[in-house]
């Protein structure tokens, strides 16, 4: 047995322990994550013999190659298993080996072993194929390039063969006991995607802070346990001991310092390039922000009402030599509150006893149509808030101000550029995601991803909306210096 293989580092270790139900080991490049894979599904071989199982990769290369390159490894190491003896890959069980529940025609994608124990194997590409399969737990390899449709409908529907159960004392039996319950598991082992779906799935904005604060140091790790969720985000530097030396350097070396955040730390929140607010950066704009009695509140719309209607809310501190844009709330109001007026009332609900005075501002469409209420978007702000209102409280514009140029002017003040600075408060997760994810079109125009309702197949744009909202209050605001910052151009 190589040495390699008995050092686990701490977040193997925690993630092997985990008993949740959806798993993530998100972790920098050579971290051990199809080690740990292994190490999962050996135990569920030896452990549940006659539950099936699912071993998944993005491609069968990858799946071939890499995934149970590694898996038959460790089985053989840590388990003595030994192919062609101990399991078959592909081939017809050979005498000897129990085939009590087999039922298959061929064997081709089909991992059989001695005790029983069957794995199907096969590749994410064509998700389709795995139709019809039903396994009682799977683990999924490198998921970052996997299409979210293949991983939550194809795989996670698959997960119903029952065979294993916590019983009243939070142990895993084989057998149903009393008022047990049914425990099918989904392993993901990824670095970080470089797409949005896998950070929703397991809420990792929410927990933003806390991961950056943590994967950046060699000792330390993310770790979560809550609902039937498990999430483990960590560093190569925790499998350094089983790399090549000057491995990690080199891949440091030879990447960008946002690439290498990615490769290295595993932060799921680096930027992938195209990004429509390139400037922004979650250190340096994002954190607690106060409220402040004294200064007047500043509320911006953007009407689109799916996935929801918005609102940010702002605050303006003049200091002697910039000033400060504060965002501290954020209303993203979903069916059936997605309309002007309820989310009025939701912004008076929390805030109406605090604030003093309030300017308005928002997408010039609210002024031609309404969302589902009397009136246009704006007269219904206007009676609503009339309480906070002066004569000059209406900001909105008649026409939106050109994309191009506003994209621009917003990335000169994130660059420190101009008197103005932005602080975003932590828990505006919509708005630091849009700024996070948002794409440039081929045009220099927003890439609205459109996504389908899975309830109603309406589709709509995913991002774009809180975003939207800063853009026509900082426009708005900083008035003057747009106009000249435009005259420039």
């Amino acid at each position: 047995m190589g040495e390699a293989v008995v050092r686990l580092s701490e977040p193997q270790k925690f993630f092997l322990t985990t008993a949740k139900s959806t798993n993530l080991f998100l972790a920098g490049v050579g971290s051990g994550k199809t080690h740990t894979l292994g190490l999962r599904t050996g135990v569920r071989i030896q452990q549940f013999p006659n539950v099936f199982g699912f071993i998944g990769a993005n491609t069968y290369n990858q799946l071939n190659t890499s995934t149970m390159y590694r898996a038959r490894q460790v089985w053989k190491d840590l388990f003595g298993w030994v192919e062609g003896r101990d399991y078959v890959i592909g081939k017809k069980p050979p005498a000897g080996f129990d085939t009590t529940l087999h039922n298959f025609d061929g064997y081709n994608g089909i991992a059989s072993f001695w005790n029983g124990a069957v794995i199907f194997l096969g590749s994410l590409d064509n998700a389709k194929a795995h139709d019809g399969k039903e396994f009682g737990w799977a683990a999924l390899d490198e998921t970052k390039d996997t299409r979210e449709a293949d991983v939550k409908e194809t795989i996670v529907t698959r997960l119903r063969m029952p065979g294993m159960w916590f019983d009243g004392r939070g142990s895993l039996v084989g057998e149903e006991p009393k008022g047990g319950e049914a425990y099918n598991p989904l392993d993901i082992f990824t670095s970080p995607a470089k797409v949005r779906w896998l950070n929703e799935w397991f809420g990792l904005d929410k927990y933003r802070p806390e991961i950056e604060s943590r994967i950046y140091d060699r000792n330390d790790f993310f770790s979560v346990e809550e609902g039937h969720r498990c999430v483990v985000v960590s560093s190569t530097y925790h499998n350094e001991a089983n790399l090549p030396d000057g491995y990690i350097a080199r891949v440091i070396a030879d990447n960008t310092e946002e690439r290498a955040n990615a490769l290295i730390y595993g932060n799921p929140f680096t930027r992938t390039g195209g990004e429509f607010y390139s400037s922004f950066s979650a250190v340096r704009h994002v954190g607690r922000v106060s409220f402040d009695p004294e200064l007047p509140v500043h509320i911006s719309f953007d009407q689109n009402v799916v996935p929801y209607i918005t609102a940010t809310l702002w605050q303006v501190a003049t200091g002697q030599d910039s000033i400060e844009l504060r965002q501290i709330d954020e209303f993203c109001l979903q069916n059936p509150n997605n309309t002007t007026e309820r989310l009025c009332q939701a912004i008076k609900a929390k805030w109406g006893a605090s604030i003093r005075s309030v300017f308005f501002y928002g997408d010039a469409s609210g002024h031609k149509r309404d969302t589902r209420s009397d009136g246009t978007d704006y007269t219904i702000v206007a009676r609503e808030l009339r309480r906070y209102l002066s004569n000059n409280s209406d900001r909105t514009m008649r026409q939106n101000p050109p994309v191009i140029l506003r994209r621009d002017f917003i990335n000169n003040i994130f660059d420190g550029r101009t008197k103005y600075r932005v602080l975003i408060d932590e828990r505006c997760k919509e708005t630091v995601a849009d700024l996070t994810y948002v794409k440039q079109d081929p045009n220099g125009h927003k890439w609205k991803e459109k996504v389908k309702d899975d309830v109603s197949g309406q589709k709509y744009e995913k991002y774009g909306h809180t975003s939207d909202s800063m853009d026509y209050f900082i426009t708005r605001i900083a008035g003057s210096d747009f106009e000249r910052f435009c005259r420039q151009i």
